[in-house]
C-alpha cells in the first residue's frame, strides 16, 4: 500500500512541477501523512519499498532520498535493508549520473520560461551538489558504503 501511494504522490509532484503549480511543502505533506507515526518495523519495510521504487524511478532522487532519510531518523537505524546492498551498482550508477539528471529535470522544468542563463547555470549547479550531498548522507554510517569513496 505505502509503495502504490509513494508511487501516485511523486507521479503528481512530478505533473504539478512541470505545470508550476508544485506547493512547497509537498513533502512535509507526505511526511506528515505516511512517516510522521510510524514504528521501527513499518518504516523499514517502508525503506524496502523506497529502494524498489528508486531503482525504477531515479528521476524522483531528490525526494526518494528526502524520504529514506526521513523514515531513517524517524526509525533511528543506520542498518538499510538488503535491497540496498544488492542494488549498490545502481545506487552508484545513480550517484555517478546526477549532473545529467538534474540538469535534465532543472532545464525541462523552465525550458518555456524566460529566466536569466546565468541564473538557470546557477540553480542547476546548486540542485547537483545539493543531490550528491543528499545521496552520501544517507548511507553515513551506515552499513551501505558504495558512496564512501566519492
Amino acid at each position: 500500500m505505502f509503495k502504490t501511494e509513494l508511487i501516485n504522490f511523486l507521479l503528481s509532484s512530478e505533473k504539478a512541477s512541470m505545470s508550476n503549480s508544485l506547493d512547497e511543502w509537498y513533502l512535509s505533506d507526505f511526511y506528515d501523512k505516511h512517516i510522521h507515526n510510524i514504528g521501527y518495523e513499518e518504516g523499514y519495510v517502508m525503506l524496502v519499498d523506497c529502494c524498489d521504487v528508486w531503482m525504477k524511478y531515479p528521476n524522483f532522487t531528490f525526494e526518494l532520498v528526502d524520504i529514506m532519510s526521513s523514515i531513517r531518523n524517524r526509525i533511528s537505524t543506520n542498518t538499510f535493508p538488503q535491497c540496498f546492498n544488492d542494488s549498490e551498482e545502481q545506487i552508484l550508477e545513480i550517484y555517478l549520473n546526477t549532473d545529467n539528471r538534474v540538469s535534465e529535470i532543472i532545464y525541462s522544468v523552465y525550458k518555456n520560461i524566460d529566466i536569466d542563463n546565468d541564473m538557470l547555470d546557477g540553480w542547476v549547479q546548486t540542485g547537483i551538489e545539493d543531490e550528491k550531498k543528499m545521496l552520501k548522507e544517507l548511507f553515513q554510517n551506515s552499513n551501505i558504503k558504495i558512496l564512501e569513496s566519492y
